[in-house]
């Protein structure tokens, strides 16, 4: 397993080798002492790293920052990244995981929980190469395969992710309150747009809305994940606050002007419609992720029920 590890402290790169390098983990352990160099050798370097090992606290670029450029090469949007820390903050790993951090560490560095850590980052980088290695022999295939309206997509957007990673982000955060403002996004009419057009141009369809959303939500601190049926939904961080209306205004125009016809097999894009699902601001990552699943469950079934209604209209019509 090769892992680049960034700390400008000498004596925890040495603890890191020790612990890393032996006969016991074997890992091909590369060592950068600022953010800087760690991107010059990623930006060089050849070989691709399995995992990370990010100090939050580093000279010039911090290592949240750091996190949040490695999340940037698309080489590297869902390698394992652990956070190392001497900090109890939970602000600050909130932060961290916002960023995309994986796992964290804290200082002092316990060996049998830093080896435990980084072997189930490899565990995960091992699932996440098979799953490559599939997608690519069953890519033509899935091309042609219809994706059902209600599954869980990941998109290929930065920024966003799919509705049960975000799920066990929030699950991991360090106990503690943070703000937070959660929101859905729905895609209107998207239902119809799945029934009457091929699986390529409904992704394509996903793909255009997610880019327009996260550029709306420029400017804030914000995780948005798609969670099947034609809905994304996520949180805002700090004190930023949602302007549901301009979140809208900003998505529609950027889809209009965006729009590709040919790919999306639709003359127009489809209207966008956003709503903050609670007016409370402090929330655990437990109580905020069982409040983003609860009214996701709770669309749904208000969505089942609207359909179930339609279907003797539409009995009577075929009669």
């Amino acid at each position: 397993m090769r892992i680049l590890a960034v700390d400008d402290d000498p004596i925890v790169l040495d603890l890191l080798r020790d612990a890393l390098t032996g006969d016991d983990m074997q890992c091909d352990l590369v060592c950068c002492e600022t953010a800087e160099d760690a991107m010059e050798v990623m930006d060089t370097d050849p070989t691709q790293f399995d995992c990370f090992l990010l100090d939050i606290m580093l000279p010039g670029i911090d290592g949240i920052e750091l996190c949040d450029m490695v999340r940037q090469k698309a080489a590297y949007r869902a390698t394992p990244i652990i956070m190392i820390t001497a900090s109890r903050d939970p602000s600050l790993m909130g932060r961290a995981f916002g960023a995309g951090a994986t796992d964290f560490v804290t200082k002092p560095l316990n060996g049998l929980d830093l080896g435990a850590r980084i072997n189930t980052a490899a565990m995960l980088n091992d699932s996440l190469l098979r799953e490559r290695q599939a997608q690519h022999s069953l890519a033509e295939m899935t091309a042609k395969m219809r994706i059902r309206f209600d599954e869980v997509l990941a998109l290929e957007t930065k920024g966003v992710t799919d509705f049960r990673t975000l799920e066990n982000e929030l699950l991991r955060l360090p106990e503690g309150c943070y703000q937070m403002q959660l929101f859905s996004l729905d895609v209107v009419g998207l239902r119809d747009v799945h029934e009457n057009v091929s699986a390529p141009a409904f992704r394509q369809h996903l793909e255009a809305v997610a880019t327009a959303a996260t550029g709306a939500l420029d400017g804030l601190t914000f995780k948005l994940a798609y969670a099947g049926q034609g809905r994304f939904a996520g949180y805002i961080t700090g004190r930023g606050r949602l302007k549901t209306d301009d979140v809208v205004s900003k998505a529609t125009a950027a889809l209009q002007a965006a729009w590709d016809t040919e790919r999306c097999e639709a003359d127009t894009p489809p209207m966008l419609r956003v709503e903050t699902l609670s007016d409370r601001r402090l929330w655990s990552g437990r109580s905020a992720g069982d409040r983003l699943h609860e009214a996701m469950e709770a669309l749904a079934v208000q969505e089942a029920a609207e359909m179930e209604a339609f279907e003797p209209v539409f009995a009577m019509a075929a009669e």
